[in-house]
C-alpha cells in the first residue's frame, strides 16, 4: 500500500491540475448533458423544454448542496491532514460520507413526497406540473 501523502508531497501546480481538472470535466459532462437534453426535448414542444428547464434548477440545487458540502469536507480534510492528525481525518471523512448519505436521504424524500408541492410553486399551468412530475419525459419513443 502507498502510504506517501500526496498533499503533503507533491508541487502545488500539478497538484491543482490533478485535482482541479476531473472535477471541471464532470461538471462540464453534466452541463452538457443538459443541453444536449434541452435540444431533444425541444424538438418535441415548447410545453416539455419549459417543464426540463424548471426541474434543471432542482437538479442544479442538488448539485450546489453537493458541491459545497464536498469542498467544506475537502478543505476539513487537508486542514487535519496538514497538521498530521489522521484520527480527526478519518473522523471528518467518515461524518462526510454520513452527511453525503443524509443528504441524498432528503432529497429523495423531497422528491417522493413533495414533488406535487414544487412543481405547483414552480408553476401554475397543469400540463407543467404534471411534465416536472414525471420521472421520465412522456414524449420519448
Amino acid at each position: 500500500m502507498n502510504t506517501k501523502n500526496k498533499l503533503a508531497d507533491m508541487p502545488i501546480r500539478p497538484l491543482l491540475y490533478t485535482m482541479a481538472v476531473p472535477l471541471m470535466l464532470s461538471l462540464l459532462v453534466q452541463s452538457l448533458y443538459n443541453i444536449v437534453d434541452s435540444i431533444f426535448v425541444a424538438r418535441l414542444s415548447e410545453t416539455a423544454l419549459t417543464a426540463a428547464s424548471l426541474v434543471y434548477s432542482v437538479q442544479f440545487l442538488m448539485i450546489a448542496v453537493g458541491v459545497g458540502t464536498a469542498v467544506g469536507l475537502n478543505a476539513l480534510l487537508s486542514r487535519k491532514i496538514g497538521e498530521h492528525t489522521p484520527e480527526e481525518a478519518c473522523q471528518a471523512a467518515t461524518t462526510g460520507l454520513f452527511l453525503m448519505l443524509i443528504t441524498a436521504l432528503i432529497f429523495s424524500m423531497a422528491g417522493i413526497f413533495f414533488s406535487d408541492v414544487i412543481a405547483s410553486k414552480m408553476t401554475s399551468d397543469p400540463e407543467l406540473q404534471t411534465l416536472c412530475r414525471r420521472s421520465e419525459t412522456p414524449f420519448y419513443p
